[in-house]
């Protein structure tokens, strides 16, 4: 689907400017990393995010967490749900503007369920969780969030393990 129709010129070393309202509306900012694909006849440019690039390998290794642990999780980029293992869909919802200002409160801390707190628009948490920075090469990429009845020992050694193999497998 187009919804934006704008022309540039690639100069003699084959660059083009992307426009600032795109920059804008896609949040990139110099320095981030471009996805350069093809679809049939047309060049697609989006914004690189190593965690939603590598969709399938969080879903699995989630999924295989969850069962060997009973914990839900949700893993974030910065601005939406790449995964979740709740049974209620969340891939792909933008987090809520009150969470994201919030966030840093949030960090490390076990937060109970009479909080009331949003994630997303139409998901509000049904059980305590704790909610921890996703650092890759100590660059800022998202959050991880472990649901569960009591957050124990238990949750906080296994998001320490999660979040070790996410900065491991996203260098």
């Amino acid at each position: 689907m187009r919804t934006m129709g704008i022309v540039r010129r690639i100069d003699e070393l084959g660059r083009i400017v992307i426009p600032k309202e795109v920059r804008k509306r896609l949040r990139m900012d110099s320095g981030d990393l471009v996805d350069i694909s093809i679809e049939e006849d047309s060049v697609v440019l989006s914004k690189f995010h190593p965690l939603n690039h590598d969709q399938e390998l969080i879903a699995s290794f989630c999924t295989s967490v969850k069962e060997t642990y009973q914990t839900d999780m949700i893993v974030t980029n910065l601005h939406k749900v790449v995964y979740s293992t709740l049974e209620y869909d969340l891939n792909d919802e933008a987090l809520d503007s009150e969470f994201l200002k919030r966030i840093n409160s949030y960090l490390n801390m076990e937060i109970s369920v009479l909080n009331k707190m949003s994630l997303t628009k139409n998901y509000t948490f049904d059980r305590d969780c704790i909610c921890y920075e996703i650092r890759v090469e100590n660059e800022l990429r998202g959050y991880l969030i472990l649901l569960d009845g009591i957050i124990s020992k238990k949750q906080k050694d296994l998001a320490l393990f999660i979040l070790n193999y996410f900065d491991k497998i996203f260098k």
